[in-house]
């Protein structure tokens, strides 16, 4: 089980130059980007060196047992804030492998072995700090912010694997071999998933041959006299020629101590760390459970694969953001066995892999391309399904446009009066785009999230303006009827397949850097579809799914940060988003990477069978309760209510119910004078500022109960607040959470750059719950 991490926050002041200008703090950080391109042309190309005194199997496996294995409860990154060798060293070591012939040695790295890691962390540092060599034509905050784009889809292209959990990309890349399934059996004469199902076995296998080779170092690692250890060492691994006990004594003299005869054998056992990276076909066949043959894996693997001396004369910059090794992760060697040391992304790369083969076939790729796209709107559609049980789900509306053009909703859920209306786009990345390329990275942002946000705001619009019973036809046949009369409130969201990482969760840089033409509350939020599955498994209730939805918008529309979706669902279950004044503090800058790293154990936890208590949104138990009330009776303006809720943080939670607990106190004491009492708590935000009101009162007060209620509720209303709630206490009942609710709303309910996403119907009568 992974150990529980806390990312808290912690605030600083960063004191700006003023004597500088923009322009000269731009050169000053293009000076230093010039000396680290230098030094990065240097130190790079003198990787392949290593190979050329080393055996290039060697160093490769010992980069993966050493560099990149942590225990499993470990997690370094969250630990550390980082991880000492990413997983873009290894692939870049493997493609400089490949451009040399095969280097037959058994020298082992001894000593060297940390300058060797050393020199590859020097070049990953050195590689960050060249992106600020930036183009000459650059001397504004606005140039430099659209260039940071770039150089952010550049850095994600380059750093970031796995761009979903694990179980989330090995379950969208079967999902998406099975419905090419049949097709592809026709070409290769066995279906997509059981060549993935082998892969991800593979994975296992070498997780467990690395476990099993440590188990074999502790035992003779444990033995304290120089024949034990010799002995142990020779019973437990085959390649090792058998001595005797005199041999033994007389070669452990040679070492001033154990621990130097230990190392010493660890370094012997290094040279075979291969093995546990590399498989024949037979073994694979094996591990296939057979389904696949020794002439099958062959077929695939060799696609899959490059032979040494395969890349020379490759231009070796090109590795850094299109490494060829991302689709040939093995290397073929003799006897035709395959080796790869790219085991911690083997998962990440299936979906390439997968597609390297499909696009050998155009036919293939067509209906591979086809069912991609009916797939993302397949799995919205189940998910919010699953996501909004009590809601009404609508999918393919098709609805009238401007000039009698078509166009088609991919998803609307309809609850009470909220609207959730969701585009999905299932395009990919190009790779010209991941490589920075700037009309392409231009091009393939509109595409995945510009056009989606301006169809769900277009289909917005018309659902404001056309109010009552619609019917839509769809491509399937069957009209969708949709009730949008009692509709006040509307929530658009993009969802992608591909993964943009904080690109998509981060509008307001796309706006400023140029490449969204927009205004911040002419866009939807964009989310990955797998980023959506985790959203909406942490928030299991419907009001928390919606209010982090419509609080996700207004937050980035507020704030300055960086971060993911997972990172931004993270801080969200921390705070509820409830920041107060500093959400509208211009200064203030939030750097919340990592803070996802406080979910993963959950998420990971569960997807490996793991029985895990899972992060929940910080409530206090009688608000948690006040929420699970509304939502299983349902009664009038429950949902309203309960984003009226959401909207009051831990603390001011905490506070009210002090409040209410003095003042029930007081009226059982008799120290109050009036008959009639209550408490009035302002949230202090101006800027969306909400009254919560506590009306303790007694059973022999019930008949004028409703007109007090009225009279509080007439009373205190101001036209700067968005919403006022009463709760109402009978204190001679046991009626927890609460006996009575009121309220009145305002269409304002939504912060005040978002009205364009509210119909304009008042609410001004109070509305209450028994």
């Amino acid at each position: 089980m992974r150990r529980t991490v806390k990312m808290n926050f912690y605030a600083y002041e960063i004191e700006h130059d003023t004597e500088l200008s923009t322009e000269q703090k731009i050169n000053k950080m293009r000076e230093l980007g010039k000396e680290s391109q230098i030094l990065f042309d240097e130190k790079y190309n003198e990787i392949v060196h290593w190979y050329k005194e080393y055996n290039q199997l060697y160093i490769l496996s010992f980069c993966m047992f050493y560099f990149m294995t942590n225990p499993k409860d470990l997690d370094e990154e969250a630990e550390t804030g980082t991880l000492e060798f990413f997983p873009y060293y290894m692939e870049l070591l493997q493609a400089f492998a490949l451009t040399i012939p095969y280097m037959h040695s058994a020298k082992p790295l001894n000593d060297q072995a940390e300058v060797f890691k050393n020199s590859i962390k020097e070049i990953g540092l050195l590689n960050n700090k060249k992106f600020f060599n930036f183009p000459e034509h650059i001397k504004t905050s606005e140039e430099l912010i659209a260039y940071q784009v770039r150089m952010q889809m550049m850095i994600q292209t380059m750093v970031v694997r796995n761009w979903a959990y694990e179980h989330q990309m090995q379950q969208i890349t079967r999902d998406l071999a099975l419905g090419i399934s049949i097709p592809f059996k026709q070409l290769y004469d066995f279906e997509p998933e059981v060549l993935l199902e082998l892969l991800y076995a593979m994975t296992g296998e070498v997780e467990i041959r690395i476990n099993k080779h440590l188990a074999k170092l502790r035992t003779f690692m444990l033995k304290s006299d120089a024949v034990s250890i010799l002995q142990q060492y020779e019973d437990i691994f085959d390649h090792v020629d058998k001595t005797t006990a005199e041999h033994k004594e007389k070669f452990g003299k040679m070492f001033r101590d154990m621990e130097s005869l230990r190392m010493m054998l660890m370094m012997h056992s290094d040279l075979q760390l291969n093995e546990l990276f590399t498989f024949d076909a037979k073994q694979l066949s094996e591990l296939s459970n057979n389904r696949l043959t020794p002439e099958n894996i062959s077929s695939v693997f060799d696609k899959w694969s490059m032979e040494f001396n395969e890349l020379q004369g490759s231009e070796t910059t090109y590795f850094l953001l299109d490494n060829p090794v991302n689709t040939k992760p093995f290397i073929k060697c003799e006897d035709n066995r395959y080796f790869s040391s790219l085991w911690t992304v083997m998962t990440h790369l299936s979906i390439p892999m997968l597609e390297a083969l499909i696009v050998e076939d155009p036919k293939l790729n067509f209906k591979y391309n086809k069912y991609r796209a009916g797939y993302l709107e397949q799995q919205l559609e189940q998910l919010c399904r699953e996501a909004f049980p009590q809601a009404a789900v609508y999918a393919g509306s098709m609805w009238p446009g401007e000039n009698n053009k078509l166009y088609e909703n991919d998803i609307i859920i309809v609850i009470e009066s909220f609207a959730i209306v969701i585009e999905a786009k299932s395009g990919s990345v190009s790779p010209p785009a991941k490589r920075g390329a700037s009309e392409r990275l231009t091009k393939t942002l509109k595409e995945l999230i510009d056009e989606p946000s301006e169809q769900a705001l277009r289909f917005i619009k018309y659902l404001k303006i056309n109010p009552g019973r619609l019917s839509f036809k769809t491509k399937k046949g069957k009209n969708n009827i949709i009730d949008t009369q009692n509709l006040k409130f509307f929530i658009p969201l993009g969802v992608t397949l591909s993964h943009l990482g904080g690109l998509s969760a981060n509008l307001k840089m796309l706006i400023e850097a140029g490449i969204l033409d927009k205004e911040i509350t002419e866009l939807a939020p964009s989310m990955s579809l797998t980023d959506l599955q985790i959203v909406f498994d942490l928030l299991p209730a419907a009001p928390q799914k919606i209010h982090y939805l419509q609080r996700r918008r207004e937050i980035e529309a507020h704030i300055d940060y960086m971060g993911d979706e997972i990172d931004l669902l993270a801080w969200y279950i921390d705070s509820g988003f409830t920041l107060g004044t500093a959400e509208y503090e211009e200064k203030n800058f939030y750097e919340i990477t990592l803070k996802s790293k406080e979910l993963d154990p959950y998420i990971i936890g569960k997807s490996e069978g793991e029985i895990i208590e899972r992060p929940s949104l910080k409530l206090t138990p009688w608000w948690t309760d006040i929420l699970a009330r509304l939502e299983s009776s349902k009664k009038q303006m429950w949902l309203e209510n309960s984003f009226l809720l959401l909207n009051i943080g831990y603390e001011e939670q905490q506070q009210f119910e002090i409040m209410i607990k003095e003042l029930i106190d007081r009226i059982k004491k008799g120290q109050t004078t009036d008959p009639h009492n209550y408490i009035e708590f302002n949230n202090n935000t101006p800027q969306r500022r909400y009254v919560l009101i506590g009306y303790p009162y007694k059973n022999e007060q019930l008949d004028q109960r409703n007109g007090i209620i009225q009279d509080i509720l007439s009373n205190e209303e101001k036209a700067d607040v968005k919403g006022m709630l009463l709760i109402g206490i009978n204190i001679d009942k046991d009626q927890y959470p609460y006996s009575v609710m009121a309220s009145i709303m305002t269409p304002e309910l939504f912060d005040s750059e978002f009205t364009g996403m509210v119909s304009k119907s008042k609410n001004n009568s109070p509305n209450d719950m028994l």
